[in-house]
């Protein structure tokens, strides 16, 4: 789906731009041109060779779809990989790219699937053009890079529930399945460090770094970004803390459990003890042995099975065994 947005100082927005007017409009230096493709076929595609002559490596980047979040110059234009992340409590976490391709007067952005952040902008633009695109096309990029890290928090309030939930599970009544639970959550957390930490790095290098698609004035929006950035680090780093001390916690128990189990079946097997060892005496197969005529023997060995047993029993307890 091809979706286009372009705003001219003093005139309506147009949201219905040709291919043609798309190459005039390059070339004027004061209208702004937003081009959204999301999960475009081949011949909407061909518009990032064709229209905006993109370099053959950023367009592999964005057909492969597994790039970490970075920056790189093609001193005509920068070319952005940003991460968009979806989850509930309910449907599993889902990393979406968006390749963002930033020039002088365009912004391309090119998505596989739908992305709600850039939704949101969409929906925006149309409302306001002026405040997303008639402050240049860098205060775009940083709308729908903010818009995007936004986000990122009812995903993380998700998990801080999901957490809480764990720890109530696990220090009341656990069961087989905390163990799953707490593992596919450990491995979301990681999945979310990892989209957090490099694109923390990549909005940082363009704070650092001057260039001239982004205007100076505009610098201090990214840097607010960065510091979004780094509290959803911090969050993220102290789920995986919690997580690792809940899982420590589970196995701690576990080997308790299982300390407990060993030590009931060693008492069981030592009662029993003198009891095996009295009933394979006396089932020997001798001729002449003491108490086999006696007609109180097998009462006699009864006795004694079970009188050895108690008194076996009685000494663990005095020793604070059992």
């Amino acid at each position: 789906m091809l979706n286009t947005f372009l705003y001219r100082k003093g005139k309506p927005l147009e949201t219905s731009v040709s291919r043609a007017e798309m190459l005039h409009v390059l070339q004027e230096k004061e209208s702004v041109l937003w081009v959204d493709l999301e999960d475009p076929n081949e011949f909407e595609t061909d518009a990032l060779v064709e229209i905006f002559n993109f370099h053959p490596l950023a367009i592999e980047d964005c057909l492969t779809d597994h790039s970490h979040p970075k920056v790189d110059d093609y001193e005509e234009y920068l070319f952005l990989v940003a991460h968009a992340i979806t989850a509930g409590m309910d449907t599993p976490l889902q990393i979406i790219e968006i390749d963002i391709f930033l020039g002088k007067n365009f912004v391309v952005t090119f998505h596989k699937k739908t992305a709600k952040g850039v939704c949101q902008i969409r929906e925006n633009c149309v409302r306001k053009a002026e405040i997303y695109l008639g402050h240049g096309p860098d205060r775009l990029v940083h709308a729908i890079l903010d818009q995007l890290v936004d986000n990122y928090m009812p995903v993380l309030d998700d998990y801080d529930s999901r957490i809480h939930s764990l720890e109530e599970v696990l220090f009341k009544n656990p069961d087989s399945n905390v163990l799953t639970t707490l593992m596919e959550t450990k491995r979301d957390i990681f999945q979310l460090r990892k989209a957090i930490v490099p694109q923390r790095d990549m909005v940082n290098s363009l704070t650092r770094n001057p260039t001239p698609f982004i205007k100076a004035k505009h610098l201090m929006y990214f840097r607010d970004i960065y510091d979004h950035l780094f509290q959803l680090y911090s969050i993220v780093e102290n789920f995986q803390e919690t997580l690792n001390s809940l899982l420590q916690a589970y196995f701690s128990y576990s080997s308790h459990r299982l300390n407990q189990m060993i030590q009931r079946m060693t008492v069981l097997a030592t009662l029993s003890m003198p009891t095996i060892m009295i009933a394979s005496i006396y089932g020997m197969n001798f001729q002449s042995m003491p108490e086999l005529g006696w007609k109180y023997g097998y009462f006699l060995s009864l006795g004694l099975m079970f009188l050895s047993s108690v008194g076996m029993l009685v000494w663990m307890k005095l020793k604070k065994w059992i």
